[in-house]
């Protein structure tokens, strides 16, 4: 199996088919292994989130992890898959120049769309339960959606740039949220993120009922696994996103051979519970070592008669 993304496809074409089709599934990927694995499947994107990326360094997605490191993440997924890459800038890391500038290492680095959120920069993670929500206003939100535009402008890039609104989060309505995200879409956003941890799912389903702009809107339903995409896509929703459930699946099965293997007398008892080396070999391409090795060698020198 060849592990190599092919490269035919051009960033203006990963645009127009993550923007132009409805009814989109993404997952969220953490390393170059889960974006090769997410692309054996039928995903229409992959979303690369501070949340997953955080863990993955075994840091909290607390506003901790900076730009480079998002960068560098974005560049070994862009490696490994020819799939849209969705990136979760959290706030913007800084002020609209701070933007401006990191959104142009994110077009560059293989980004087809960036998310940016209206929390300060100081931010928490939305799934984390027990902070006090305070937003930015919709005016310095709007700022980093044109700051943001203005770079893809800029460098003539191919990269949609998704407002975020955590209005839910900090107890607003679902005025506030659709007023919000429409300031965001009049500053230039090509597409709105509602994020929501209503459990019931009715704060969504509002939102995209309520939502009359053309423009596409993504979630990521991650405390509603109970509702259907079918019905999401049915209010309005265009992209939905299985943000983090790889890295969780990493973690739960991680977890559980370490501790078995703590205690166990030898590997043996698990090894029909894990991926066999073989099979990990063939997704990472070691299958193409000794073709490439033959490919360098030197070509054997003419033998001259005497």
């Amino acid at each position: 199996m060849n592990n190599e993304p092919t490269n035919h496809v051009s960033a203006l074409d990963k645009l127009r088919r993550l923007v132009e089709a409805r009814g989109q599934t993404g997952v969220g990927v953490h390393d170059g292994l889960s974006a090769l694995l997410a692309s054996k499947c039928p995903f229409d994107f992959l979303w690369v989130s501070s949340f997953c990326n955080s863990a993955a360094m075994g840091l909290p997605d607390a506003g901790i992890l900076g730009a480079e490191e998002m960068l560098g993440m974005v560049r070994l997924v862009r490696r490994n898959s020819n799939l849209p890459i969705v990136v979760d800038m959290d706030a913007g890391y800084g002020d609209p120049l701070k933007i401006y500038h990191v959104v142009k290492e994110m077009v560059r680095s293989g980004a087809s769309a960036v998310c940016i959120e209206d929390n300060p920069v100081s931010k928490r993670c939305s799934l984390y339960d027990g902070y006090e929500r305070t937003l930015v206003t919709a005016e310095e939100h709007a700022a980093r959606v044109r700051a943001a535009k203005a770079a893809v402008a800029d460098i003539d890039g191919h990269c949609l740039i998704v407002a975020r609104t955590e209005a839910f989060l900090a107890c607003h309505s679902v005025e506030e949220a659709l007023l919000r995200s429409t300031a965001y879409a009049d500053a230039g956003a090509d597409a709105a993120f509602v994020q929501s941890v209503d459990g019931t799912g009715q704060e969504i389903l509002d939102f995209c009922r309520g939502w009359e702009r053309r423009t596409p809107i993504f979630l990521a339903p991650t405390r509603i696994p109970h509702i259907p995409k079918t019905e999401l896509f049915a209010a309005g929703a265009s992209h939905v996103i299985h943000a983090n459930q790889g890295l969780r699946a990493a973690h739960a099965a991680i977890d559980r051979v370490f501790r078995s293997l703590a205690t166990l007398p030898s590997s043996g008892a698990i090894e029909g519970e894990i991926s066999s080396v073989k099979q990990v070999s063939a997704d990472v391409g070691a299958n193409r070592i000794e073709k490439l090795e033959r490919m360098f060698e030197s070509p054997s020198e003419p033998s001259h008669a005497i």
